[in-house]
């Protein structure tokens, strides 16, 4: 009998708790649309938004609006089966994608090296060939007021036989912007872009005859020093495509990789196991 007792307590006092649960989280519904139920915390709102009502409002508003709409897709067969299709294609190239990152960085051979990218360039030169014009060059701007101007103008004139450490400290103090990696390739139309050169200015003409340039507006003064130059229609240098080299071999090394391994895995998989292809 006392077993009974007990038991009847257990059960009436869970059935109150799921009551009290219950009632609690019904005060704090929103809005319900066929099975799918809004709650309170559902609801994005700070202070910065405005009338918490009228947030409230809005969002429940909404909230219903895209649930009808939701159910009355749901109500379509074909769409059902289509989406279905789409998420497992979906899933499987997740899965794929997700598989071979783990290959790859389980991977010692996936590491390209300088002589490999250099074969590469050698071999495709042809498709190297620049369709913009690329520069070795400084670029400085300082305002019109800076101090030792002329000092600085003729250090940077006559780079690189001049001293590199004055100019540095010179832009670092002064320089309102400067690019100063002497060994490095850039387009020269990102120099253009920000000094101001004339409009109608003859690029290719520029280069082949200017080394040094200087020009300036109301506030700035702009020096520019080319020091080396690759012309539209020249081979790029290899410095310039290594990056993109890297990614083709690197791109081509993983796929081969993947190949193999499922080359494998197929061979190995399908020894003992009862498959038709159709």
């Amino acid at each position: 009998m006392n077993n009974y007792l007990v038991l009847f307590f257990v059960i009436f006092f869970q059935a109150c708790n799921w009551m009290e649960n219950n009632e609690e989280k019904n005060k704090n519904i929103l809005a319900r649309v066929g099975n799918s139920t809004l709650y309170k915390k559902d609801i994005l709102y700070n202070s910065s938004l405005g009338d918490s009502a009228q947030v409230y409002s809005n969002q429940i508003n909404l909230w219903i609006k895209k649930q009808l709409v939701l159910n009355s897709a749901f109500q379509s067969d074909e769409m059902m089966s289509d989406i279905q299709n789409k998420v497992d294609q979906y899933k499987e190239s997740l899965m794929l994608f997700e598989f071979e990152k783990y290959l790859f960085a389980n991977s010692n051979t996936i590491e390209i090296s300088r002589d490999e990218i250099g074969d590469y360039y050698e071999e495709n030169i042809e498709d190297f060939i620049l369709p913009f014009n690329l520069v070795k060059a400084l670029y400085v701007k300082v305002p019109i007021d800076a101090p030792s101007i002329n000092t600085f103008r003729n250090n940077f004139r006559k780079f690189p036989n001049s001293d590199t450490t004055e100019i540095i400290s010179y832009c670092f103090q002064f320089a309102e912007k400067s690019f100063l990696e002497d060994s490095t390739w850039i387009k020269f139309d990102d120099i253009m872009m920000n000094v101001p050169f004339p409009a109608d200015i003859d690029r290719v003409r520029f280069l082949k005859t200017r080394s040094y340039y200087e020009t300036r507006d109301e506030e700035h003064i702009h020096f520019v020093r080319i020091l080396d130059k690759k012309l539209v229609g020249d081979f790029s240098p290899i410095s310039f495509e290594e990056e993109i080299i890297n990614t083709i071999l690197l791109n081509n090394r993983k796929q081969d990789l993947f190949d193999k391994l499922r080359d494998s895995i197929y061979n190995n998989s399908t020894r003992g196991v009862d498959y038709e292809i159709y």
